[in-house]
């Protein structure tokens, strides 16, 4: 080989190590630098100039020097020939500022002209070490939760077991990872998985309850949350999971609840007891004048009474058991007329006559999705209560009625959705409840009743019913006047459950630019109604009080074509107000709204002048049909 070929292959060799991503350090048996490449001198922050020569303590915190140089004698002796990349520990080095940082390294040995020459190729391993460090962390605290927790990838494969999920579930995380999560855990129906799928799809999280099952085959309910994790290009990579076990709550629950329906009974049984002495009289009194023998004249009509008196004596012990039976039945279509039906027939035997009673449902309302004796124990409770804020009588009232939600569902309540509603509501013309106390009704055990008159279990098991049927519950009240429970439960949607569509501004009965006065002191009312009315076309007012709304008209009173207005305020009431608007207004339509519709304050209303009332809760179609039916009579 050529001088100039020796040359040029060496400048070859050297471009090949300056270009390494690597850094390349060479040291001789003295321990001094004779090779730093680029890399290196990127890692460590000195340029080759500086530390060509040197010894390679310079690169090496002071406290591993010893070690260091008890590496280098076992590679000179051949004791250690090699040393792969992370086949050690991380190691630390230092930069020229001094900062130490952790590397790892490969080292090897070779005999040249001066000697052995230990060559070392090092990475920085910083941001490795940090993430790794992030990672153990994240996995401790993961593991101090008392949830199991998990995650999946998207192949169903389980790539992380928190110690939580051992001792739920039984298997190690050894045993548990590269494990598909629905083979190793899942024993329910294989079309809630398909739902679970659908839903992780569309809203990037889904939430509810599973039957999984443990190590030893017993059966666990869990109360399953799962949650999309995505990489860096907002690709799915898999799902973090995490199950809370709700067997033992589910089992108390189930115990309370029948607990409330046992002191249900108890305020049925003097009904039912009266009604049964009512059917077994003719039972008795007709037997033993069939058993004498002699000839009656009216024995047919004898035994036929006494037939329907042991079947209405059937019937009744039915309804009782029905009620009592506490065994959760499976979730089915439910029909709510049904429901009525046979809680009317329970009250009807215990109620005293001073308690009217009025049911009113909508025909052909779609059933709901739940457990028939759950809802009527919910129907029931709210009754009794309903009962029970009369001493002196007065009127319930029950009724049912389809409601579709919108989008903006959830600033009416944090746990409605859109979607197709059937609303039941249980109103009484009783004491009311205080303001200071509608935030505490449905905590356990709290109670207005006197010691020995109820649990105070009895609105907690409703809402804990409620929810458990993905629904929830709206109450209106007012002391002096009464109160109206609304039990809103998500609807079976079939094909002919297509919601109408809201008209846009422009459209026949839209709102094309007209002025509404929007008069409510609740603020969550006056931001979901307006954005409602102003989707319809419609340009909304607000006012918090009757004072001000009054201002509002006395000020502007041509540009308002109607007036929503809320009878329950403070200060100047709905009625008030009202009165003023007629004087001063008496050509501008107003609406009353009211979330207790009670015969009276309807009437109140009506007389006082308002054009027409809308009870609350109320859906947009039916705050546009009102709106549009009052526009319509006042129009030229």
């Amino acid at each position: 080989m050529t001088s100039q070929n020796s040359m040029q292959s060496a400048l070859d060799l050297q471009s090949i190590i300056n270009t390494a991503m690597d850094g390349i350090i060479s040291i001789n048996e003295s321990q001094q630098i004779i090779l730093f490449n680029t890399a290196a001198e990127q890692i460590f922050g000195y340029l080759a100039v500086e530390v060509l020569g040197q010894t390679i303590d310079r690169l090496i915190p002071g406290r591993f020097h010893q070690h260091h140089q008890r590496q280098i004698e076992q590679f000179g002796q051949g004791v250690v020939q090699t040393r792969r990349m992370g086949a050690q520990r991380t190691v630390f080095a230092r930069r020229k500022s001094g900062e130490e940082f952790p590397i790892e390294a490969s080292i090897s040995q070779t005999v040249g002209l001066g000697g052995r020459i230990y060559s070392a190729i090092v990475r920085d391993v910083t941001e490795a070490v940090r993430h790794r460090q992030q990672i153990q962390e994240q996995s401790q605290m993961l593991d101090q939760v008392s949830d199991a927790v998990s995650v999946i990838d998207v192949q169903g494969r389980i790539t992380y077991w928190n110690r939580a999920a051992e001792r739920l579930f039984g298997w190690t995380a050894k045993e548990a990872i590269g494990q598909h999560a629905v083979e190793l855990l899942y024993r329910g129906d294989p079309a809630l998985l398909q739902e679970i799928d659908h839903s992780t799809r569309e809203t990037h999280a889904w939430s509810g309850e599973l039957t999984k099952a443990n190590r030893a085959g017993k059966l666990i309910l869990v109360e399953h949350r799962r949650t999309e994790l995505r990489n860096e290009s907002e690709q799915v990579r898999g799902f973090l999971c995490l199950d809370i076990n709700i067997t033992d709550r589910r089992k108390r629950e189930r115990a309370e609840r029948r607990s409330q329906r046992l002191e249900a009974i108890g305020t049925l049984a003097g009904g039912i007891a009266h009604d049964l002495n009512n059917v077994l009289t003719p039972i008795m009194m007709g037997s033993k004048l069939l058993s004498t023998g002699r000839t009656l004249g009216n024995r047919q009509e004898l035994l036929e009474t006494i037939l329907a008196s042991a079947e209405r004596g059937a019937a009744l012990i039915q309804q009782l058991l029905a009620f009592a039976g506490g065994v959760r039945g499976d979730r089915q279509p439910v029909v709510i007329q049904d429901l009525i039906t046979e809680t009317r027939k329970l009250l009807e035997h215990t109620f005293t006559k001073s308690v009217r009673l009025d049911v009113c449902t909508e025909v052909n309302l779609p059933p709901v999705w739940g457990d028939t004796t759950e809802l009527s124990q919910v129907l029931m409770n709210l009754c009794i209560n309903a009962r029970d804020a009369m001493p002196d009588g007065g009127q319930l009232t029950i009724e049912a009625a389809a409601l579709h939600l919108n989008g903006t569902a959830q600033q009416l309540h944090p746990d409605a959705h859109p979607g197709p509603y059937v609303v039941l509501t249980v109103a009484d013309t009783g004491c009311g409840i205080p303001a200071e106390m509608l935030d505490r009704i449905f905590d356990p055990f709290f109670t207005t009743k006197d010691f020995g008159k109820g649990t105070g279990l009895g609105l907690a098991t409703v809402q804990g019913i409620v929810k458990s049927h993905g629904g929830f519950i709206m109450v209106y009240s007012e002391p002096g006047i009464g109160s109206k429970f609304a039990i809103y439960l998500p609807a079976v949607v079939t094909q002919t459950m297509v919601p109408s569509a809201i008209p846009a501004a422009g459209d026949g009965g839209g709102g094309s630019g007209r002025w509404i006065l929007l008069v409510d002191d609740e603020q969550t009312i006056l931001t979901t109604t307006a954005a409602a009315l102003e989707a319809m076309g419609y340009r909304v007012v607000t006012a918090k009080e009757g004072a001000a709304a009054i201002a509002r008209v006395t000020e502007h009173r041509h540009e308002f074509a109607a007036v929503l207005l809320d009878m329950m305020m403070p200060g100047m009431d709905g009625l008030q107000t009202l009165s003023v608007l007629r004087r001063i207004a008496p050509e501008l339509p107003v609406i009353a709204s009211s979330g207790l519709r009670t015969a009276q304050r309807e009437q109140e209303a009506l007389q006082q002048g308002a054009s027409a009332f809308l009870p609350k809760p109320y859906s947009d179609e039916q705050l546009q049909s009102t709106l549009v039916a009052v526009l319509t009579t006042v129009s030229p």
